[in-house]
């Protein structure tokens, strides 16, 4: 036994020194999907090779059955038993060992390690991330089934972002890994279209992969609310413009005014017409798309005058106390408040509150509290202040009444509270109400007080030698007035009379007045049926007569001047032109104060007792204008001057051929004395009016007897050489006066007149 043992110990020793690994497997990292050789050539060994897998033997032949992507290569002659595993996958994944079973030998361990890249990464909510402006959100990238796990890195438009927050999770095989990248952004609104791209990459794919999303930010609409005009006056309109931009698009507008909404308003724009609660109550447009809404208020400038808030409460209070009233006022711009009293200008407070402190009974009555806004308008409200205290009482200290008539005395007790008792105290005598013999209490109570009438049925001489006492009580004293009474005369009988006749005379006028204005109406209802001519200053001829009435003359020396009138071409037949209207025209200046009160009938007497004569006139001679010169006149009418107001004479002797035959020797002596006096502005001084104011002797035809038309119809025909004289004699408006006897002149001298005829 000894001997077999130590000759198979020789033979193990000697084969054991002939097989040997001449290559043994390495540990190798290989990319999954690639193919890898485990060698292993041992030396000297005839023998069957295995391969173990984390210690399981996959097989001692050389196509490894089971087992479709490893095989063994090389020649087994040369003892090259290499492992061959096509397209290693994760599964290759292990530890690797080669042995020679029957020389006992095992290769060193190899560690096989299969990498695999990682998926593309995947970017939650893309390739189109809605985002919603202003608020926090994470960006995550997530890269999955990679050995190793993959590295993540962000980038926003090319820019590397830091700020990514990296986590790895391990996979249920042991082997693989997810990584994930959280990248933490606040979008804005400008962020809305940026590109974030998520890169990965580990051993397996160290090109990296990436993807790429776009941010839509996405918000509640931004709205501008305004108002135009921003100022206005309250009733006037204004227009609310209410500007939105949204991501989505705008679903909606909703109006309201104070927190109520306007139904009727829907659109993006309000147009009303404000009062003053437009300036306490905003007015809000809300505008609503898919991710929310937003509210914006405002409110508009209105001005309007003072609105009343708070209305002071009148107040009654004791003698002594305090008082307060309160009144609030709102308005635009900013109104200014006065606290007055009645009766009073002095400002009391400017304040919302009035203090009173310790009043007395002269602080009772009405305040005002004014509220004043500049340039828009005043408003108030007036506050009553009762203080209770004794009795105020208020009499004319005199009162009167007619002896042996009814009389009445009065006083007035106006305090609060009212009096408990009125007593009227004279002489022996107290009464306070009823009657006792000629006397009588009456009390009448009124807003304003109590009234105690103290009343005498019969006034006697003796009561007009006392003194009245009117005394009143309440809870808070006593008041006291004195009065007396005093005797009145009665109203004189000629003051009755003088009233009666007065009154007798104003009715008198009023009858009169109304007479005159129903002849004027009746005048003019005539003359619309009849031709109507109209009239102007051409349409007067003037006419002077100067009678002497201590000169004894015929008819032949008393002449009546007339101016000849002439009709004009371009006025109606009825209608002639006047040359001493002419004349008074020139002299308008220096007689400006003279008006024409009768419009167009003037009649100027020197003295009232005179007689006069009317002439027709005939002929006009169209010779030059008249030349005048200051000398003796008429003294005008009251309504033109006073009486001695010097004359003037018009001068006809150079337009019409005159002679002295025809003169008296009183004119001539006259006419030589007044020869000296031409130049113009010189008047006679002689208050006598001595010489004489008649025209001297003119041309033949100049003048005719004037004959009062015995009817004013209209005249067709005219002769050419008497045409002046038939529209005078046609006017409705020729006058002439009767003759008046010299006889009835108070004056010795001659006397004037200047008579318009129309």
């Amino acid at each position: 036994m000894t001997a077999l043992y130590l000759i198979f110990c020789l033979m193990a020793t000697a084969a054991t020194q002939a097989a040997y690994f001449s290559q043994q497997p390495q540990d190798q990292v290989v990319i999954s999907g690639q193919s890898v050789t485990l060698p292993c050539v041992i030396v000297g060994y005839r023998g069957m090779v295995q391969w173990t897998k984390d210690g399981l033997a996959l097989g001692g032949e050389r196509d490894l059955p089971g087992w479709t992507r490893y095989s063994l290569m090389g020649d087994p002659l040369s003892g090259e038993h290499s492992l061959l595993i096509d397209s290693a996958e994760l599964v290759d994944d292990a530890v690797y060992e080669c042995q020679a079973t029957q020389a006992g030998l095992r290769s060193h361990r190899a560690k096989l390690t299969v990498l695999v890249p990682p998926s593309d990464p995947v970017v939650e909510g893309g390739p189109v991330v809605r985002l919603k402006a202003h608020t926090p959100h994470n960006l995550t990238c997530r890269a999955s089934g990679a050995k190793p796990a993959a590295e993540i890195t962000w980038y926003r438009d090319g820019e590397v972002m830091e700020s990514a927050i990296y986590s790895k999770i391990p996979l249920e095989d042991g082997k693989r890994e997810a990584a994930i990248s959280m990248l933490p952004i606040v979008p804005e609104d400008s962020d809305s279209g940026r590109t974030y791209t998520c890169r990965v990459l580990n051993p397996a794919a160290p090109a990296g992969r990436q993807t790429s999303v776009t941010i839509n930010v996405q918000h509640p609409p931004s709205v501008t609310l305004s108002v135009q005009p921003q100022t206005v006056a309250e009733g006037a309109k204004v227009l609310f413009i209410c500007s939105a931009s949204a991501n989505p698009e705008i679903t909606g507008y909703r109006w309201s005014k104070g927190g109520v909404p306007i139904s009727e308003a829907n659109g993006d724009s309000l147009e009303v017409t404000v009062d003053y609660s437009y300036f306490t109550d905003p007015v809000s447009c809300e505008v609503s798309n898919s991710v929310g809404s937003t509210n914006v208020s405002t409110l508009v400038d209105v001005q309007f005058g003072p609105r009343l808030l708070s209305e002071p409460k009148p107040m009654t209070v004791d003698i002594g106390m305090d008082a307060a009233f309160t009144c609030a006022w709102t308005g635009n711009p900013p109104l200014t408040l006065a606290w007055t009293k009645h009766g009073s200008s002095v400002v009391l407070s400017n304040g919302n509150t009035l203090q009173l402190k310790a009043v007395t009974q002269e602080d009772a009555g009405t305040y005002t509290c004014k509220a004043i806004v500049p340039r828009i308008g005043v408003a108030e409200r007036d506050v009553t202040l009762t203080v209770n205290g004794p009795p105020i009482i208020t009499a004319d200290a005199t009162q009167h009444a007619v002896k042996h008539s009814k009389g009445k005395l009065e006083c007035r007790v106006g305090s609060s509270p009212p009096p408990d008792k009125i007593v009227w105290t004279f002489g022996d005598m107290s009464l306070s109400s009823g009657s006792s013999g000629r006397y009588s209490v009456q009390t009448v109570t009124s807003d304003h007080g109590v009234v105690s009438s103290l009343v005498l049925s019969e006034t006697l001489a003796q009561d007009f030698q006392l003194r009245y006492n009117c005394t009143a009580w309440n809870r808070f004293g006593t008041g006291t007035a004195l009065v007396t009474l005093k005797e009145q005369e009665a109203l004189p009988l000629l003051i009755i009379v003088g009233g009666a006749v007065g009154g007798g005379c104003v009715l008198l006028i009023c009858v009169i007045t109304l007479v005159s204005l129903c002849c004027r109406h009746t005048g003019k209802g005539e003359l619309n049926g009849k031709r109507c001519t109209r009239l102007s200053k051409s349409d007067i001829r003037v006419q002077i007569v100067h009678s002497d009435h201590n000169a004894t003359r015929g008819n032949d020396d008393e002449e009546d001047v007339k101016e000849p009138m002439a009709p004009n071409s371009s006025e109606s037949p009825g209608t002639s032109r006047t040359e001493h209207s002419d004349l008074l025209e020139e002299e308008e200046d220096e007689r400006s104060d003279i008006k024409d009160p009768t419009n167009g009938y003037y009649n100027v007497r020197g003295h009232e007792d005179r007689h006069i004569r009317s002439s027709g006139f005939s002929e006009y001679v169209p010779n030059a204008r008249p030349v005048y010169t200051p000398s003796q006149l008429p003294s005008p009418s009251p309504i033109y001057g006073q009486h001695g107001t010097q004359p003037r004479v018009y001068d006809f002797n150079h337009r019409y051929a005159t002679t002295t035959a025809g003169r008296t020797a009183y004119e001539q002596q006259q006419a030589a004395q007044q020869q000296p006096a031409q130049p113009a502005g010189i008047y006679p001084t002689d208050p006598n009016y001595s010489g004489s104011a008649y025209l001297p002797a003119t041309y033949g035809r100049a003048f005719t007897s004037y004959v009062k038309p015995s009817s004013y119809e209209k005249v067709d025909a005219y002769d050419q050489s008497d045409q002046a004289s038939k529209v005078s004699s046609s006017s409705r408006f020729s006058y002439a006066s009767s003759q008046v006897s010299s006889q009835q002149s108070d004056y010795g001298r001659p006397s004037q007149r200047m008579q318009t005829h129309v």
